[in-house]
């Protein structure tokens, strides 16, 4: 789907490399780049999704294999551009399995992405930028997970289908 089509339809945010594009369709990091120019040409807001394989978790690499992510998907973006692109660390060990990162888990990470953000941008960017955190979200954790520093809300995949699981977790944010 085209950036024109979405914004035709009236919409206004659109997900960019999630994990299933990632592995399902391999889209690389110069794909996902190409994907927030676009969105952002059509004054769509980009959440950009980063993320860690299980693997990765268990090597202890996971900060660096994230920031390499999240500096490959804003090259090239100037401080006017990055004012508008919302991240969002997904630890794809803990979608649809039922693991779920710990609240340190997701700080570790979203403040290593502030940081990168902080060097690429600027410490004001950095600040005011949007760090969700999507992962196994469910009302039974939402509120711990959004209570950390520098995670901002939250990507909701399968909870989103579950109307009373969507407000719980809407009611742990407000």
């Amino acid at each position: 789907i085209s950036g024109s089509m979405l914004a035709k339809l009236g919409c206004t945010f659109v997900v960019i490399g999630h994990s299933e594009r990632r592995a399902i369709h391999h889209e690389d990091d110069a794909l996902v780049n190409r994907k927030i120019k676009a969105a952002l040409a059509h004054e769509l807001t980009p959440i950009f999704c980063v993320g860690e394989e299980l693997a990765v978790r268990e090597s202890g690499t996971h900060v660096s294999h994230v920031i390499r992510q999240v500096r490959a998907g804003l090259e090239g973006f100037h401080k006017p551009e990055l004012k508008k692109i919302v991240i969002a660390y997904e630890p794809v060990w803990a979608i649809g399995t039922g693991k779920t990162a710990t609240p340190e888990d997701a700080q570790e990470v979203c403040a290593a992405i502030r940081e990168e953000v902080e060097q690429i941008g600027s410490s004001e960017i950095a600040a005011n930028m949007r760090i969700l955190y999507g992962g196994s979200v469910k009302p039974s954790n939402a509120k711990e997970l959004m209570s950390v520093p520098n995670v901002n809300g939250a990507l909701v995949g399968g909870a989103s289908l579950k109307a009373l699981d969507l407000l719980g977790i809407v009611a742990a944010y407000a």
